[in-house]
């Protein structure tokens, strides 16, 4: 009885610092950043305290993390400097003004924007949740389905998103195929992708508009998540950062044609029934100036993937990038091989197009501190508490970092990997994506949520004999589904919620299979 209350006591105490985050989030109505910094002091404390772990081993975890959270950290804060200065230049209200002349059926207008451009924005490390919902209202949508359908319409390629990030982050760090995991992440994709663009329908006009705008939402959800599966397979291992760019591009395509299908078969005087036709201002920045960061950033992406020009790249720098932790413990930067290095040379290429004075210049700096410091400091906080939790119970020996006899046991991940593998069973893989939505929904990230919960599910999955890569791509799947606005949350938390029980039942199937 004394071992079973030492191990739920230990349970608590480990899950504690993800709870209070939670808390802290949802009820006390207190920013990310704070609590993930709050949450970071108790993982420290907790980890020293109870899981057998010293002070200098949980600073080292700490900065580990926070190294190896560049990949997603500075990806966040680069990314943020490109749409800022494509805010404050014109080029969105350029690409935004373009969108809005194009005609089409409302439910088309829903598929094209929010599932097929959503992705491919998201994909290329721009936030359609800021840039998307001024069309939408514009276009005649509420200012909560305005807010809400951006928000869902990129989910499914939340994996895919930052070019590929979530996957290719914690493949990094503990060592995966990324491509393997990402061929099982796209299996997910045309269900979920299906249902998230009919669950769009819904929020933007019930059941009516599920009548009215099936075809097309079953086209775009399909279309994403197919080519996604097409892409993630037949695209070089160092170009997957480009399965959701394609994916979404592809979908857009697909969507322009079934409308050009249509109004070629409608009947003379109802080819222009129930379109929205804007006439696009000739003051604005041309469409080829707007859109170049994002070219020259599809462009160098796609060249730094052949791989002769990686190994070339790497080399440039060599052995100086690999920082030395503690012990064994290293983190290889790969600085120049990385997606946010190249963010900011596209954007600094393209600036000089853009920004049409010192001041401007001066302004948009300014706002991107004011709006990127935020987010950038939590992504980077998240995985040092990660490491910290992956750490915990270990010391150096022999130089290097490990568990002695019988402290494996006392690992935060393993002691809770392990309670809820004993808890729920063989119904563990019900609530296994679950863990994924409420990962995402606390760290506010799918790649902090996928390195948080990687040792968790890695112990669950061994003691239950289950396939860790089919467990943990769900995962993902789920984290991805996650992706909702506090604003918008009780109007999207239905059709969220139903999809991750949806993700639930294929992990379900596939495992079987």
């Amino acid at each position: 009885m004394d071992i079973q209350l030492n191990s739920i006591l230990l349970f608590f105490l480990a899950i504690l610092p993800i709870i209070t985050i939670f808390v802290g989030i949802v009820f006390l109505k207190q920013s990310g950043t704070l609590m993930a910094i709050t949450g970071w002091i108790l993982t420290m404390l907790v980890a020293v305290m109870f899981f057998n772990t010293s002070p200098e081993i949980a600073l080292y975890a700490s900065a580990s993390g926070i190294l190896a959270s560049f990949g997603i950290s500075l990806m966040v804060l680069f990314t943020i400097l490109q749409v800022t200065m494509m805010d404050l230049t014109g080029a969105i209200l350029s690409i935004s003004e373009y969108i809005k002349s194009i005609a089409a059926e409302r439910y088309e207008q829903i598929m094209i924007l929010n599932v097929g451009f959503g992705s491919f924005l998201v994909s290329i490390g721009a936030t359609p949740v800021t840039m998307l919902p001024p069309i939408m209202v514009a276009l005649g949508f509420s200012p909560v389905a305005s807010v809400a359908l951006p928000c869902l319409g990129y989910d499914p390629l939340t994996s895919f998103s930052l070019l590929a990030v979530p996957i290719t982050l914690p493949a990094a760090v503990f060592g995966f195929n990324a491509v393997i995991m990402g061929s099982n992440v796209a299996l997910y994709l045309p269900v979920i992708s299906t249902g998230l663009s009919i669950g769009m329908l819904w929020v933007a006009d019930g059941m009516a508009g599920v009548r009215k705008g099936f075809v097309p939402a079953v086209l775009a959800g399909l279309s994403l998540g197919i080519f996604a599966i097409v892409f993630v397979n037949i695209l070089p291992a160092s170009a997957i950062g480009l399965v959701g760019v394609f994916a979404g591009l592809v979908t857009i395509a697909v969507l322009f044609l079934l409308r050009a299908i249509r109004v070629r078969k409608a009947p003379v005087g109802k080819k222009t029934a129930g379109t929205v036709t804007v006439v696009r201002d000739p003051t604005l920045m041309p469409l080829w100036k707007a859109v170049l960061p994002w070219s020259l950033l599809v462009v160098l992406v796609v060249f730094i993937s052949i791989p002769q020009i990686q190994a070339g790249l790497y080399n440039i720098l060599g052995n100086a990038q690999k920082i030395t932790v503690v012990a064994n413990k290293a983190v290889d930067l790969k600085l120049m091989n990385q997606a946010y290095f190249w963010v900011v040379v596209s954007t600094l290429i393209a600036a000089p197009f853009l920004i049409r004075s010192r001041a401007e210049g001066i302004t948009i700096t300014k706002l991107w501190v004011k709006r990127a410091w935020s987010p950038t400091l939590a992504a980077a906080v998240f995985f040092a508490i990660a490491y910290v939790m992956d750490w915990s119970g270990q010391t150096v020996i022999n130089n290097t970092l490990t568990f002695i006899s019988g402290s494996y046991d006392l690992n935060m991940n393993a002691v809770i990997g392990l309670t809820l593998a004993m808890a729920f069973g063989i119904a563990f893989p019900v609530i296994s994506p679950l863990l994924g939505l409420f990962g995402s929904f606390v760290s506010g990230s799918e790649t902090s949520s996928n390195v948080m919960f990687y040792g968790i599910l890695q112990k669950a999955t061994q003691v239950l004999n289950l396939d860790f890569t089919k467990v943990y791509a769900a995962h993902m799947v789920a984290g991805g589904i996650a992706s909702i606005e506090g604003a918008v949350i009780r109007k999207s938390a239905v059709v969220v919620i139903l999809l991750a029980l949806l993700t639930s039942t294929l992990l379900i199937l596939f495992l079987l299979l």
